[in-house]
């Protein structure tokens, strides 16, 4: 086979390629484009009023850091919007602690594990617009020390609420992208 035959059977394939790429190209569109109803995304967004976070009783701060991050992410602006649908937010967590010293049989590491359940809803004729579940966990390491211990634990609710909130806020964009 001589090179000028594979120089024109690959640039066959690329043709192919081109040509297959080509017809493909007005199917997908960016996620924070304008809605089907022509407004942009981050105003349909900052039209959801988040209602305040159900959580376990021992994992207040949890609900508050939730809350805050789904309201700054679905509208940081800080300007006020008309609300048009509304978000409720329920949270569950556990605790695993995969690895314990065996000296002292204190765990040396554990893993905040969290769920989250959301149902968003119209204000007005409270249809529900979508319901859905994310899930996230957030690692830290355990020491002797107490207050230190308590610090790691807040920093990885933390960590946790942002990224339910960031899941929620894509799982919603998704969703308002293409109803609205």
């Amino acid at each position: 086979m001589s090179s000028l035959e594979s120089v024109l059977r690959t640039s066959r394939r690329l043709g192919l390629v081109a040509l297959a790429g080509l017809g493909l190209a007005g199917c997908f569109q960016p996620l924070y484009g304008p809605t089907a109803s022509g407004a942009p995304l981050q105003t349909v967004l900052a039209a959801i009023d988040v209602e305040p976070v159900t959580v376990p009783v021992a994992q207040q701060r949890l609900s508050h850091y939730m809350r805050s991050e789904l309201v700054f992410d679905l509208d940081g602006s800080g300007e006020p919007q008309p609300k048009r649908y509304k978000l409720a937010v329920s949270v569950t967590t556990s605790l695993q602690s995969p690895i314990v010293d065996t000296t002292f049989g204190r765990a040396n590491a554990s893993t905040l594990l969290g769920e989250a359940t959301y149902t968003l809803t119209a204000i007005s004729g409270g249809a529900s617009v979508t319901t859905g579940k994310v899930v996230g966990s957030a690692s830290y390491e355990r020491s002797p020390q107490r207050f230190a211990v308590v610090r790691v634990q807040r920093d990885a609710e933390i960590r946790l609420a942002k990224l339910l909130s960031e899941q929620i806020r894509n799982q919603l964009a998704l969703t308002l992208r293409a109803k609205t």
